[in-house]
């Protein structure tokens, strides 16, 4: 189970409801979040299958056990907690807290924050997942308890899973056990069979070692295609172009230069270097960005003599569910 601190959620819209179509929406998901391994889980409405939910999270990031969550079976801690039927809730989990926004049994939201969350961070939450209005009235609800599930299958259905569940590598390990009972009772065949085992492993590398190329070849192009087809199907474009606009306008390419931009499930970060006799009013900046109507939350910081990080939250528009793409300049 993987925390919800390092888990991103998305909603699309599926295309159809084969194969095809599921790694399509995956890899647009994968595509926006920037992951340097993305690994995503998939989970379509209960009451419209062309509606979904994904879950993404980076496959380098390093579990407890020491391995890269890429080489084990994964499920995102929200998927692991009982659901809910209807309305908005926050939640305690591992590592912080999870605000959700649930309809007909279908997750629709989801947003972590370390802490609770502030009156108007919870109201933009509720906004931007087109709740009912009387859900943004006032602060966030007291967190609650939602209790891990009791009826996770033994096998998960899940192509990816799968595909680890019966690696190679498993089932090298459950051979490995059946040898070593065989080998308890017929002793003189330990020999024979721990050769056998040998050889069997050794094919499998090298047959490993030479379709690696091919492997990573297929996996870049994908990763290509996906990208080509994301930049083409944008859901709300317009907010973060305007949000970057905005940033860049209050630096003059005279006296600064933005070094970095990027947006990631509704927050902005942007890397301004400046020049060495410009100065700026950082009160006075983060006023000017929160008027614009494009941006809100805006907290600067220096970081060394030349360097401004900015971090704020798009808001939302109509028709945005939340999930913008992630730019880099």
């Amino acid at each position: 189970m993987l925390s919800r601190a390092v888990c991103s959620f998305s909603r699309v819209r599926v295309s159809g409801r084969n194969a095809k179509a599921r790694a399509a929406a995956k890899l647009g998901v994968a595509f926006r979040q920037g992951y340097s391994e993305p690994q995503t889980r998939l989970v379509r409405d209960a009451a419209d299958p062309l509606q979904a939910g994904v879950w993404s999270w980076d496959g380098a990031f390093i579990i407890e056990t020491g391995q890269m969550a890429r080489a084990v079976r994964v499920i995102p801690e929200t998927l692991a907690r009982s659901g809910y039927d209807n309305g908005a809730r926050l939640i305690r989990c591992i590592d912080g807290l999870e605000g959700q926004v649930w309809r007909d049994s279908s997750l629709v939201a989801s947003r972590w924050w370390p802490k609770t969350p502030a009156a108007r961070e919870w109201q933009h939450f509720i906004r931007a997942a087109q709740a009912p209005l009387d859900m943004a009235q006032g602060a966030a609800p007291t967190p609650c308890e939602a209790p891990f599930r009791d009826d996770l299958p033994f096998i998960d259905p899940e192509p990816e899973n799968l595909r680890l569940t019966f690696a190679p590598a498993r089932i090298g390990a459950a051979a490995a056990c059946v040898l070593a009972l065989v080998a308890a009772f017929e002793a003189t065949q330990l020999v024979t069979h721990r050769s056998e085992a040998a050889a069997s492993s050794a094919q499998i590398r090298e047959a490993l070692a030479e379709n690696s190329t091919a492997i990573e070849a297929r996996r870049r192009a994908l990763e290509a295609a996906a990208q080509i087809e994301q930049l083409a199907e944008t859901e709300n474009p317009a907010t973060v172009v305007e949000a970057l606009l905005a940033i860049a306008s209050e630096f003059p390419a005279s006296s600064a230069r933005l070094a970095n931009f990027r947006v990631n499930d509704r927050t902005v970060e942007a890397r301004i270097i400046a020049d060495e006799n410009a100065e700026f009013d950082i009160p006075v900046l983060v006023s000017r960005l929160e008027k614009n109507n494009v941006l809100t939350d805006v907290f600067i910081e220096r970081r060394g003599a030349q360097t401004l990080g900015i971090t704020a939250t798009t808001v939302a528009t109509d028709g945005s569910n939340g999930a913008s793409p992630d730019l880099r300049d």
